[in-house]
């Protein structure tokens, strides 16, 4: 399976961190610049990016165990 690359972002207005909403998932690494910039001019804020190759997330690593 191909890398997705996920999107996200904080609506306009919106302040809450917990609250972002997925923008875009993509096999191209470069769409991510030009939505980023056209949100950005719509009041987007505080973008996230994230990588996603099919593999079930290992808890263990992330809870440092």
């Amino acid at each position: 399976m191909k890398t997705e690359h996920l999107l996200y972002g904080i609506a306009p207005g919106e302040t809450r961190e917990y609250m972002s909403t997925l923008l875009l998932v993509t096999h191209d690494k470069k769409e991510i610049d030009s939505v980023i910039e056209i949100a950005s001019k719509q009041g987007w804020h505080s973008f996230r990016q994230a990588s996603y190759n099919g593999e079930a997330p290992n808890f263990t690593k992330a809870l440092n165990i």
